[in-house]
């Protein structure tokens, strides 16, 4: 079968490898028609990945080990790292309304707008609804990406927020007006800052914007009809729109995926005062509402002990991102469909296995 000579090729392993391996084998066996990646790393380990499947539906090119995968709302802990990045050094504040950050717009904002915070942004809780006017979806280019998420701002700045301020709303808005906020201090665009505060200092070489490209990465998948076909990343529709960049379109290679989770650990340790101070880390972890914190969501594993994650998807892939704290482990599983109940079940197996593991004494 050809599948079989796909796990060949690119690094994938036997059954008796492992319950973890085992696992996401036959997982990757129950939709063979898409591709599937899996990675996970035990402290300063170097990352573990497994990829199976080709790119897309009917094709015979495999997915690569280091291939980059599209990572959706993920992106939000990537956005509330860099508010706290530049809270750090005292660019802006968290509990600041934003109108003082605004001075050329301020004016047009309602006054619910104006009075906003960073910190209410962050962990959905300023009011805004879930999204743009859908008409907004439209604007697809990628130059003067500031202005275009003004314009995009401006189109409901000037009326009241839909919600109330303090009760959690998921606000993919929310997550783009505290970009543009951060493009507005610093007089750089979100994709330069993040390349520059979060890619560059951590070294996440693979990361990138919208649909990946590269010939050997997997194609997301839409539905046209009933059925499920790939979508080529050159097309306009192969991502959201490019405007919509701080609530979700980074892509990046699986093992730079669980490097990034990695760093949050450590950061919180107080392990890397470079990327983030401890104090600003762990204030990302504090709930704010319900079991939201900054651009983490916030829970319990089934052994008791904390859990941190977040997931991601454009409609045409799925992926989700897993911090162990007290394990010391990050995981993280994709594929290039929108299956979220498959991908979530894989997930929560995948991580009993991990814990289980962790907490096997080790042999004589």
């Amino acid at each position: 079968m050809i599948f079989n000579a796909l796990f060949a090729a690119t690094g994938a392993f036997a059954a008796e490898a492992g319950d973890f391996e085992s696992r996401a084998q036959r997982a990757a066996l129950a939709a063979p028609d898409y591709a599937l990646g899996v990675a996970h790393a035990r402290g300063a380990e170097t990352p573990v990945t497994r990829t199976f499947g080709t790119v897309s539906r009917n094709s015979d090119r495999p997915v690569s080990a280091d291939a980059s995968w599209h990572i959706g709302s993920i992106s939000k802990s990537f956005t509330a790292s860099l508010i706290m990045r530049l809270a750090e050094r005292e660019l802006l504040a968290l509990d600041a309304p934003i109108a003082q950050y605004l001075p050329d717009d301020r004016a047009d904002m309602h006054e619910d707008w104006r009075s906003m915070t960073l910190r209410s942004l962050l962990s959905h809780t300023s009011g805004l609804q879930a999204n743009a006017p859908t008409p907004t979806f439209l604007v697809r280019t990628r130059d003067n990406l500031h202005a275009i998420r003004r314009d995009v701002l401006g189109t409901v700045w000037g009326t009241a927020p839909t919600g109330a301020a303090g009760t959690y709303l998921y606000s993919n808005l929310g997550y783009v007006l505290a970009g543009f906020v951060a493009e507005e201090v610093t007089g750089r665009t979100w994709e330069a800052l993040i390349r520059s505060e979060i890619a560059d200092t951590l070294g996440l070489g693979s990361l990138g914007f919208g649909a990946p490209t590269e010939p050997d990465a997997p194609r997301g998948h839409r539905n046209f009809v009933v059925l499920k076909r790939p979508v080529s990343p050159d097309t306009k529709d192969s991502d959201n729109p490019p405007w919509l960049g701080p609530a979700g379109t980074i892509h990046l290679s699986l093992a730079d995926l669980v490097r990034w989770g990695q760093a949050h650990l450590s950061a919180c340790r107080g392990e890397m005062p470079g990327f983030l101070t401890a104090a600003s880390c762990r204030e990302m972890r504090t709930v704010i509402a319900d079991d939201y914190g900054l651009g983490w969501v916030v829970s319990s594993a089934e052994d008791g002990t904390p859990l941190l994650w977040h997931n991601g998807s454009n409609s045409m892939w799925y992926a989700m991102l897993v911090l162990l704290p007290e394990h010391d482990l990050v995981l993280a599983v994709t594929t290039n469909v929108f299956d979220a109940r498959r991908i979530d079940r894989l997930t929560g197996e995948l991580r009993r296995e991990l814990i289980d593991a962790d907490q096997t004494p080790a042999p004589d």
